[in-house]
């Protein structure tokens, strides 16, 4: 069993839609399980209840009354504090390891970058909704708007037909290119909490420099 962590470690995965976080977040999670860890895996939104339930509105609500970008703002910060509160503070607090699939970090390159929402209200609420706790280290899977569009065909055989519209996934490429200059804007604006891997190689690969990442901030912090 390996050593509980001071204040536990959070680390987040954040990247454009069909970056493969879920999958490395399972590969990651099952390495440090092995090693001895108390692991966490969670997403955003949802991670309880009450952000499931979240998840499907902001996610799957398609039409004229979809939420508009300002609801998505706040419904997003609903699901994270809720998340914060019930689960990933106590399970740091032990000194377990979180793998959270999106956090802030998502809000502020979707909302801010992506819809244009003010990036000052932005920050305001994502400290309230945080607690200020903000992950130990971050890790963007960067993948280029063209490069995701590869990935689709395969994305859509494997949910199957009766698969319920992401909204997110649906929005034009233009859009897709501000989440990314939004994301790459906020990596290098903290680079010690930051790591940028490309996402457009072997998965197996990918998984052997996500461990790297993972293992110097487990390092540090213990």
């Amino acid at each position: 069993m390996a050593p509980s962590l001071p204040k536990g470690c959070f680390i987040t995965f954040e990247g454009p839609e069909l970056a493969g976080k879920s999958t490395q977040i399972n590969r990651l999670a099952a390495t440090l399980t092995a090693a001895g860890h108390q692991v966490l895996c969670t997403r955003e939104p949802g991670g309880t209840v009450v952000g499931e339930r979240l998840r499907d509105l902001v996610k799957h609500l398609t039409g004229p009354e979809a939420p508009c970008s300002e609801a998505e703002l706040f419904i997003f910060a609903a699901s994270r504090v809720q998340l914060m509160r019930q689960r990933l503070l106590p399970h740091l607090a032990a000194g377990g390891v979180v793998l959270c699939d999106r956090y802030a970090d998502s809000t502020t390159a979707y909302q801010g970058y992506g819809r244009g929402v003010d990036l000052a209200l932005i920050a305001g609420l994502n400290a309230t909704a945080t607690t200020g706790r903000w992950p130990d280290l971050t890790l963007l899977l960067d993948l280029t708007p063209e490069a995701a569009e590869r990935r689709r065909p395969g994305r859509a055989e494997a949910l199957g037909s009766g698969a319920p519209r992401d909204r997110f996934e649906e929005e034009a490429a233009a859009f897709h290119a501000r989440v990314r200059a939004g994301y790459l804007t906020l990596a290098a604006a903290e680079p010690a909490r930051w790591r940028t891997l490309n996402a457009d190689q072997p998965e197996a690969t990918l998984a052997e420099a996500v461990a790297r990442e993972v293992q110097h901030a487990l390092a540090r912090l213990r």
